[in-house]
C-alpha cells in the first residue's frame, strides 16, 4: 500500500496514461492497412513478425487455430502484449460448409474457449478456413466474419521476395492482407512489408482498428458534404 502512495507523488502514473492511447490511437486522415496472419501460432515465425511490428509501432491480427494454441498457449500473450488482435480460425482448419452445422459451430466455439483459457481474450472476429462459410454458420457463431482483399498465396509461393513484392504492388489503403505466419518465407516477407508500408506512411492496424478507422472516415465524409 505504501508503495502506491509513493507512486502518486511521482509523475509515473501520468506517463502510464500517456502510453495507453499511443498504443491504440490512429489517425483517420492517414492511410491504413490491416495485415492478418492465419494458421498459427508458431513460436519462431510468429515471434519474428511480432518483433517487426513492435519495431515499426504497428499492429496486426492473428487468426489462430485452436489445435495450435493448445501446443503454444504462451504465444497468445506475446501477441496481445504488442497491442495485436487475436481472431478465431477454427480448431483444425476444415471447410466448415462441408460439415454438419453442429460440428462447424463446435470448431469455432471450442477454439473460442481455448483462446480465452490461454489468454483471457475473447476474439470478436472469425475467419473461416478457405473463406468458406454461409449464413447459417455466421448466424450460429455470431461473430464478425473477416475475409481479405489481398492474397499473395504465400502458402503456394514460398518465396519471400515474391510475396513481399506482390503485397506491396497490390495492397492499398483500407484493405486487409492475408498471410500465414507458419512459414519462414512468409515471416521474412512480413518483416519486409511491415518496414516498407510503414515507410510509405501506412498505419498498420488490427482488423478491429481498421473498422473504427473506416467509421471515423465515413463520419468525416458526412461532415464534409
Amino acid at each position: 500500500k505504501e508503495k502506491n502512495k509513493n507512486e502518486k507523488k511521482e509523475p509515473i502514473p501520468k506517463r502510464k496514461i500517456v502510453k495507453l492511447p499511443k498504443q491504440s490511437a490512429f489517425n483517420p486522415n492517414q492511410k491504413a492497412i490491416a495485415l492478418t496472419f492465419d494458421d498459427g501460432p508458431n513460436p519462431s515465425t510468429t515471434s519474428k513478425i511480432l518483433n517487426a511490428l513492435k519495431e515499426n509501432k504497428g499492429h496486426a491480427t492473428f487468426f489462430v487455430l485452436g489445435s495450435r494454441v493448445q501446443y503454444y498457449p504462451d504465444m497468445l500473450n506475446k501477441i496481445r502484449k504488442g497491442g495485436n488482435e487475436i481472431g478465431n480460425h477454427s480448431y483444425s482448419h476444415p471447410l466448415l460448409t462441408r460439415l454438419p452445422l453442429k460440428q462447424a459451430v463446435k470448431q469455432v466455439e471450442e477454439t473460442q474457449q481455448i483462446i480465452e483459457k490461454a489468454s483471457g481474450f475473447t476474439p470478436t472476429h472469425f475467419r473461416p478456413p478457405y473463406g468458406g462459410t454461409n449464413g447459417q454458420i455466421n448466424a450460429a457463431v455470431n461473430m464478425k466474419v473477416t475475409l481479405w482483399d489481398v492474397d499473395p498465396e504465400d502458402w503456394k509461393y514460398r518465396n519471400s521476395q515474391y510475396v513481399a513484392n506482390y503485397i506491396l504492388t497490390h495492397a492499398s489503403s483500407g484493405e486487409t492482407v492475408l498471410m500465414h505466419d507458419i512459414y519462414d518465407t512468409s515471416a521474412n516477407a512480413a518483416v519486409t512489408i511491415i518496414k516498407e508500408l510503414t515507410k510509405q506512411g501506412y498505419q498498420l492496424l488490427t482488423v478491429s482498428e481498421l473498422e473504427q478507422w473506416k467509421e471515423l472516415r465515413a463520419k468525416k465524409g458526412e461532415l464534409n458534404t
